[in-house]
């Protein structure tokens, strides 16, 4: 029958240290040890509560584990490789499974079966010690020995423990004081008695372990974008464009929940030349308080561990689910079969089998935050460069959610036709450096257009020498076509036969009647379309020179040209030149809407000939009227006409 073993528990006030660690660990989370901690000898030593032999029993160096005497036992913050962290710890001395009882509780511990065996020798604060970043002692005012960079551990009440297993503990105060266990790091030692008999009596295992909680936290993220307008049409200038960038997180999922740690079996058992007797253990088990079993490396499994170093460690894994409710602890418990041990040279040793274990409480989690921040870029330029990208700002996942951006780009208009510039933008996860997948709804394109470049020129020009020059020399056509605008034979320009007629037709435009002046900006186009167009009044000699009016007009710059003509300028004329000015350059007539023209885009022969048209051209009258005298439309009309032969008219 298997005898289990439990240490450390004891009433204080009504409570067991257990409850009371456990309220503890509810209350708060302290920061607790890094590194490591070991016990070592000093053998050098010659100072108060020095004598003949302070050798370390099982070898030498910094990790010492068992000691003749109590007087043997140091402490060391190990090299800096191992150290503890800096800050302000304590040190106490436990019997073994007295973990949880780090802190003092004041009552006399002189009958020996105490957890904690040194707090009725002296107070915490008697034990409170500094350590810098590299793993040195840097201050101590309390009564232990101290020498250079050992503290003396001595003096402490003797352990329960019939190995003459004590555990040391060291607790940081960062979180301040009562400290909860799982702020200390702890490590065995065993000190012999002084007259041991010649066959030791047989000790069960003692064990302790280390538990660290963590899980990771991924947060997602997406970007999108969103832009006030995406076309500007203009003349000259610039346009400005307003953006806003969205972005947006979940509140982070919890992954790789696990505690996992180290747990240390110390076999107490040593012969009388100070060497560790190999004991077996049969059963070696974890698990949390919630009924997860954890998987411990290198444990039994259908037979026997030999242990055959006072410490032995074993690494263990605990998975869970998801993050737990409320505190959680954790337990380990070594068990061993029935065995004879050779203390004494020939003599043996009984050990009855048993088990002893040690429950770690309120295990912490560390988070570890994964992609929880993102640095939000913009890229921008002209449709089909790369851009230029620049840093808007970061976003934390503790920011709201959504959260925007807002900025202004102010863009050129080119002086012909249009330009496309694409703005994307996205984000950097600070972690995994992901990138939004789903792009298409962090872009935006905006368009900026200037008047196509169809060489048109002004009704000034068809009146001015070179105009006239071009009418006289290369116009043995152009009545004829002028003629043959629209479906009818009773056009606008029926009967003009000569340059008189033009030049008529030109003079009798007027602000006051815009019928004329629809007349004459019509009349100035067809000249534009006529010169401009190869096969018409646009030819080639013989020599391969293109003669006039090369000079004035692009080739078949209205031959292929569509016009918009939803965008149509309100025009300021001027009939002194037969110039005129987009009104604060910007069309803002949809002809179209506006019952001017059949569709929303036209080529210019089309506008030629639908003008020549009834309707809505008429006959009636002298020389025939548009729109049925509907001012508006007629307005609307000479506009556009008066634009394309500005040069202002945008392609459609």
């Amino acid at each position: 029958m298997r005898l289990k073993r439990r240490f450390g528990l004891r009433r204080f006030a009504g409570l067991t240290v257990t409850a009371a660690v456990i309220a503890l660990a509810v209350a708060g989370i302290a920061l607790g040890v890094t590194g490591a901690i070991s016990t070592t000898d000093n053998p050098t030593y010659t100072g108060p509560d020095a004598y003949a032999n302070q050798a370390c029993l099982n070898g030498t160096g910094v990790n010492c584990n068992i000691y003749q005497d109590k007087r043997d036992v140091w402490f060391s913050g190990l090299p800096v490789s191992a150290s503890l962290g800096a800050g302000t710890y304590f040190f106490a001395v436990l019997s073994p499974g007295g973990q949880p009882a780090p802190n003092d509780l004041g009552t006399n511990n002189s009958n020996g079966d105490l957890a904690n065996l040194s707090d009725d020798v002296d107070a915490y604060t008697n034990r409170t010690f500094t350590v810098d970043g590299s793993g040195n002692i840097t201050s101590y005012g309390g009564t232990h020995n101290r020498d250079g960079n050992l503290l003396q551990v001595f003096d402490f009440a003797d352990t329960p423990n019939n190995g003459g297993v004590y555990i040391l503990a060291v607790c940081s105060l960062s979180g301040g004081y009562p400290v909860a266990p799982r702020d200390c790091k702890y490590d065995a030692f065993k000190v012999k008695e002084a007259n041991p008999p010649e066959t030791p009596p047989a000790a069960g295992a003692t064990v302790t372990k280390t538990a660290d909680g963590a899980y990771n936290t991924t947060w997602t993220w997406d970007a999108s974008k969103t832009v006030d307008k995406t076309l500007v049409t203009q003349i000259g200038g610039s346009a400005t464009f307003n953006y806003t960038v969205t972005v947006t997180h979940d509140n982070g999922t919890n992954s790789d929940v696990k505690v996992t740690g180290t747990i240390s079996v110390f076999n107490p058992n040593v012969d009388q030349s100070n060497n560790t007797v190999p004991m077996d253990i049969d059963s070696l088990t974890d698990s949390l308080s919630d009924n997860t079993s954890c998987t411990v490396t290198g444990a039994p499994s259908g037979g026997n561990v030999t242990l055959t170093t006072f410490q032995t460690d074993f690494p263990y894994e605990c998975d869970l689910n998801s993050l737990p409710q409320g505190s959680l602890d954790n337990t380990v418990t070594v068990g061993w079969p029935a065995q004879d041990l050779n203390l004494g040279g020939l003599n043996l040793s009984s050990l009855t089998d048993g088990t002893s274990d040690f429950t770690f409480s309120g295990v912490s989690f560390t988070q570890t935050k994964i992609d929880d921040s993102v640095v939000i870029t913009d890229t921008f330029g002209l449709h089909g460069t790369t851009g230029t990208a620049s840093t808007l700002g970061t976003v934390y996942s503790t920011d709201a959610s959504p959260k925007t951006f807002t900025y202004a780009r102010v863009i050129a208009i080119p002086a012909h036709g249009c330009l496309t510039y694409d703005n994307l933008a996205n984000f950097t996860t600070n972690t995994t450096s992901s990138t939004d997948g789903t792009p298409g709804d962090n872009a935006q394109s905006v368009t900026v257009c200037g008047p196509a470049n169809t060489g048109a020129l002004t009704m000034g020009f068809w009146k001015g020498p070179n105009g006239q020059g071009l009418i006289s020399s290369y116009g043995s056509g152009l009545y004829t076509w002028l003629h043959g605008l629209g479906p009818n034979a009773s056009g606008p320009f029926s009967t003009v036969n000569s340059l008189s007629d033009i030049n008529a037709i030109f003079k009798a435009a007027s602000a006051t009647n815009m019928n004329a002046m629809l007349r004459a900006q019509m009349l100035a186009t067809a000249l534009d379309y006529y010169f401009g167009t190869d096969g018409l009044g646009w030819s080639t000699t013989a020599s391969g020179k293109i003669k006039p009016p090369s000079g004035f007009l692009i080739h078949n710059g209205l031959f292929n040209f569509t016009m918009d003509m939803t965008s149509i300028c309100p025009m300021v004329d001027n009939l002194s030149t037969g110039t005129a000015t987009c009104t604060n350059n910007k069309p803002s007539t949809n002809g179209y809407t506006a019952g001017a023209f059949p569709s929303a885009s036209m080529s210019a022969l089309a506008l030629l000939n639908y003008e020549a048209s009834n309707p809505p051209y008429a006959t009636s009258g002298s020389p025939g009227s548009w729109y049925a005298g509907n001012r508006t439309k007629e307005e609307i009309a000479k506009n556009a006409f008066d634009q394309i032969n500005n040069g202002d008219a945008f392609a459609g």
